[in-house]
């Protein structure tokens, strides 16, 4: 966490750990492995997915643009997945794969926390 609560070298090191799991299962991930896409979608769900949700609601409130350098890995990986071209669109792959965006997660998970608030069964004092 830096000084003025950027988050932006927490994230730039959860960038560099998501980088280091790709490396390591690139060669089930990869783009000439004969695995199904639902499978190799399964995997970088259970390897890589947890990297950056790990800690997740203390930096859901970094700006849009650092939470940006996640969505990029995220979509790089997704592009090696479905051997996606160059002219397919970030928006068509997360709906074919099913899988939302960082910014979507961020939105709906904090939605679900502020519900979690509201409806607590004990009152703040």
């Amino acid at each position: 966490m830096d000084n003025k609560l950027y988050w932006k070298e927490y994230i730039i090191k959860k960038r560099k750990q998501m980088d280091l799991r790709h490396k390591e299962s690139y060669w089930l991930l990869g783009r000439s492995f004969p695995l199904s896409v639902g499978n190799k979608r399964l995997l970088q769900k259970s390897i890589i997915t947890p990297v950056w949700t790990y800690g997740f609601g203390l930096w859901d409130c970094a700006s849009k643009s650092t939470n940006a350098i996640i969505q990029r890995c995220q979509t790089k990986i997704q592009r090696a997945i479905v051997d996606a071209s160059w002219y397919v669109t970030n928006t068509m792959i997360h709906e074919v794969l099913g899988i939302p965006t960082v910014q979507e997660v961020i939105h709906a998970r904090s939605v679900k926390h502020r519900m979690k608030l509201e409806t607590h069964s004990k009152p703040l004092p």
